[in-house]
C-alpha cells in the first residue's frame, strides 16, 4: 500500500514540475523586437491579411502594411477578421491598454486601396497599429477525441508605431497540434486546449493567447 502511494505521489510531483516548466517555456512562439518600442496606451487591431485569399473579393475586410501605407481589400473568408477580434479581446482582458477592435478600425479604412498608416493612426487616435497574417489555417480531420490529421496554424503578428510607421515588434506562432505522446513538453498547450484535439479556430486561439502573453508590457502580467 505504501509503495503504491509513493509511486502515485512521485507521478503527481513529476506532472506538477513538468507543468511548471512547460508554463515557463515559450517554444510555441517566436518573438522579435525590431526597434525600441515607444510608450503607448491605445492600440488598434486591424483585420488580418490572408496570404492565400487576395483575389477572392467578397465582404470581409483584410489589411496589410506596405511601406508607409495600409493596403486593404475585401475577401470571402471571415478567418482574418475573426482572429483579429480574438487578438483584440485577448489583449483587452489584461486591462492595461485601450484596444480598438477590428470592426471599429474598419470604419476608417478604405474598402479597397491604400491609405497612409499615420493617417489611420490619427483617425483612430491610437499609438500602435497591430497587423496579422494568416499563412496557414489547416482544419483537423477527425473529431475531438481522434484525428487522422491535426489542426495546423501559422500566424504572424506585428506592431507598427502609428506615429512613425515603423515596425517595432513581431511574433510568430507556427504549429501543428501534437499529442502528449508525441511531445511531452507540450503539456501546457494540451491542457489549455481542454486535453482534446482542437479545431483550427480553437488552436489559433491558443496561439493568439501565447503571443499576447509575450506582448510588450504584458509579459508576466496577470489577467484582470
Amino acid at each position: 500500500m505504501m509503495r503504491s502511494f509513493a509511486r502515485c505521489l512521485m507521478v503527481v510531483m513529476f506532472l506538477s514540475v513538468l507543468f511548471l516548466v512547460s508554463a515557463c517555456t515559450t517554444k510555441e512562439v517566436r518573438v522579435k523586437i525590431i526597434e525600441e518600442i515607444p510608450p503607448f496606451d491605445r492600440i488598434a487591431v486591424l483585420p488580418f491579411n490572408l496570404t492565400n485569399c487576395r483575389t477572392c473579393a467578397e465582404s470581409y475586410p483584410t489589411c496589410r502594411p506596405v511601406g508607409g501605407q495600409i493596403v486593404c481589400e475585401q475577401v470571402k473568408s471571415s478567418v482574418g477578421y475573426d482572429l483579429a477580434l480574438s487578438l483584440a479581446r485577448e489583449i483587452a482582458i489584461y486591462g492595461k491598454y485601450e484596444v480598438v477592435e477590428p470592426q471599429a478600425a474598419s470604419r476608417v479604412l478604405p474598402l479597397v486601396g491604400q491609405v497612409p498608416m499615420t493617417e489611420i493612426g490619427r483617425r483612430l487616435g491610437v499609438d500602435i497599429l497591430v497587423f496579422g497574417v494568416v499563412n496557414r489555417f489547416q482544419e483537423r480531420v477527425g473529431g475531438p477525441m481522434s484525428v487522422s490529421s491535426p489542426a495546423s496554424v501559422y500566424l504572424e503578428i506585428s506592431m507598427v508605431d502609428a506615429r512613425s510607421g515603423r515596425n517595432v515588434w513581431y511574433a510568430v506562432f507556427d504549429q501543428t497540434q501534437k499529442s502528449l505522446s508525441d511531445d511531452i513538453t507540450n503539456l501546457r498547450n494540451f491542457m489549455r486546449g481542454g486535453g482534446k484535439w482542437l479545431t483550427a479556430r480553437e488552436f489559433a486561439d491558443v496561439g493568439i493567447a501565447e503571443m499576447v502573453e509575450q506582448f510588450p508590457g504584458l509579459k508576466g502580467a496577470g489577467v484582470l
